[in-house]
């Protein structure tokens, strides 16, 4: 179920029903060019500047400085005009998505081919082929996905190895000094107390984005002791946006890994991070399982969280039964039956989009939407940013004051049960995670193309609008080939060859007529 929640001009926050804003799935992808067509002009402009500015050699820096600089604002003019496009537009990201899933489809499509036409062959006496027919994706998506982490790791890209794990501070001995590895800078943060309410944990993460520490920060705090005790998990998302591995784990691998709910390494830095504040705090490895986690995670962190949400909690290690999601891509995994969850999601923000999944829930979970107002620059980054995020939960808390019942009270106030009450005692830790790098590259990589690993006993929340591989069309291309050629020929021998090529004028036209009906209703519709 969804509720929104919003201010007009002038009034205090309160809550709004009206019909998201979102095109549905039956939308052509039509849409999608009828709104960045206009980008066509300024975009070939921004490349044949940015083409100019390289290839002009000149000894006066005035001049290179000059053209690069007129090629850096024609490249951001774009962007930014890109920016408002999508903002002003929500759904156009889904729209984006399914395209590129397509995209994807016809990828798996083509290796597929390859694949069975050297099984048909017999050029495959290793059985490398069969084996990697198996491992391509049945959807678009996940074949897009698939092809990410293949591209990744061909190119030598994606090198990420052993995971390791750092507490630096602990509020039980917050003098004690610093136990930092050779080349690590000291993070920073500024909230070092024990969140309180929900935007407190949200806070929390805008802070640990700004800790400068070797990895990922993370912060964990320890609330009540005994029978009542749980534990409050700060996360915040991914950290760079290269396409190399680099030390902090919160990377573009781990974004992939996830959304194909695999293993990554800052998935298991997460659980190793609280696991290690559990050990400090006196829990016994085996009795980790059964402590309570409430994970607050931004982005990337909420995709992680109702991953770990979604798993059973033995092969967990601990046990995630609440999360609080904000702007994270999960509808592609159902959570187990004892999670309370809350998704918080802008309209017009793109990410929570980025699974390539409707804006439906098929579980318990309750999503917290709020319609945002345009700043004058980077709307998508004001959109996603933990700060806007931040604000959007204090108004869910506020909300929550004033109408406490109804699904979305009972859910934020199951969050809330979980913080602090007064006077009971509190631990909060500090840590952070990174990975090591691998130097050793595969010399032969491509051999390698397909070697992903696959989760086994999982399958995504599927939807009516998702496209599984039609293995009619997936058959080996030389069969299809044939086919063509026989059809072709039995046309060409008819003899009534000018009536059928006056039927397929004919059925072009009433297509074209049928395609510029679907997009007047798709713009009436967007």
């Amino acid at each position: 179920m969804t509720y929104t929640i919003g201010a007009a001009d002038g009034e205090d926050e309160v809550e709004h029903y009206y019909p998201l804003r979102r095109v549905p799935q039956a939308v052509s992808q039509r849409v999608l060019w009828d709104h960045l067509n206009v980008l066509v002009r300024p975009l070939a402009k921004s490349v044949a500047v940015s083409a100019v500015s390289s290839l002009v050699f000149s000894r006066d820096p005035l001049v290179r400085s000059t053209l690069e600089e007129r090629a850096r604002q024609s490249g951001d003019a774009v962007f930014s005009q890109m920016q408002h496009i999508y903002f002003d537009n929500p759904g156009l990201d889904t729209v984006t998505v399914r395209t590129l899933s397509k995209l994807g489809r016809e990828i798996a499509y083509f290796g597929a081919r390859i694949l069975r036409v050297q099984v048909v062959l017999g050029l495959d006496p290793e059985g490398r082929a069969a084996r990697n027919l198996k491992a391509i994706p049945a959807t678009g998506y996940d074949a897009l996905m698939v092809t990410g982490l293949a591209a990744g790791k061909t190119l030598g890209y994606f090198k990420g190895g052993r995971v390791l794990t750092r507490l630096w501070w602990d509020s039980a001995n917050p003098e004690a000094p610093l136990d930092l590895d050779p080349g690590h800078p000291k993070p920073g943060v500024r909230r070092y107390g024990a969140p309180t309410s929900l935007r407190d944990m949200a806070a929390d993460i805008d802070d640990l984005y700004w800790a400068r520490a070797y990895g990922q920060s993370i912060k964990v705090t320890r609330v009540g002791e005994g029978a009542t005790r749980r534990w409050l998990v700060s996360l915040p998302g991914t950290d760079h946006a290269e396409y190399a591995t680099q030390p902090n784990p919160a990377d573009l691998e781990a974004n992939l890994r996830e959304e194909l709910n695999m293993p990554n390494a800052m998935r298991r830095g997460t659980i190793d991070a609280i696991r290690t504040a559990m050990y400090r705090d006196g829990i016994a490895p085996e009795a980790m399982a059964e402590e309570k986690v409430f994970i607050c995670g931004h982005s990337q962190g909420g995709m992680i969280a109702a991953a770990l949400a979604a798993t059973p909690v033995e092969e967990v290690g601990v046990k995630v039964d609440r999360i609080l999601t904000l702007g994270s891509p999960t509808r592609r995994l159902r959570l187990r039956d004892d999670v309370v969850a809350v998704a918080v999601e802008h309209d017009q923000d793109i990410v929570p989009s980025l699974d390539g999944t409707p804006r439906r829930n098929l579980d318990q979970r309750v999503t917290v939407q709020r319609k945002l107002h345009a700043p004058r620059m980077n709307p998508l980054f004001y959109a996603h940013s933990s700060s806007t995020y931040t604000e959007t939960v204090r108004r869910m808390e506020r909300q929550r004051i004033v109408a406490p019942f109804g699904r979305i009270g009972k859910a934020v106030g199951a969050l809330q049960d979980y913080l602090p009450k007064d006077g009971e005692p509190s631990r909060v830790f500090h840590l952070y995670v990174w990975q090591e790098l691998r130097s050793e590259v595969d010399r032969h990589p491509w051999t390698n193309m397909f070697d992903v690993a696959a989760p086994t006993g999982w399958q995504p929340v599927r939807y009516d609008s998702e496209v599984l591989i039609d293995e009619e069309v997936a058959r080996p291309a030389v069969e299809r080939i044939g086919e063509l050629a026989g059809h072709v020929t039995s046309v060409v021998a008819s003899s009534d060859v000018v009536t059928a090529a006056t039927r397929l004028i004919e059925g072009a036209g009433d297509e074209a007529n049928r395609d510029n009906g679907e997009e007047e209703n798709a713009s009436t519709i967007g």
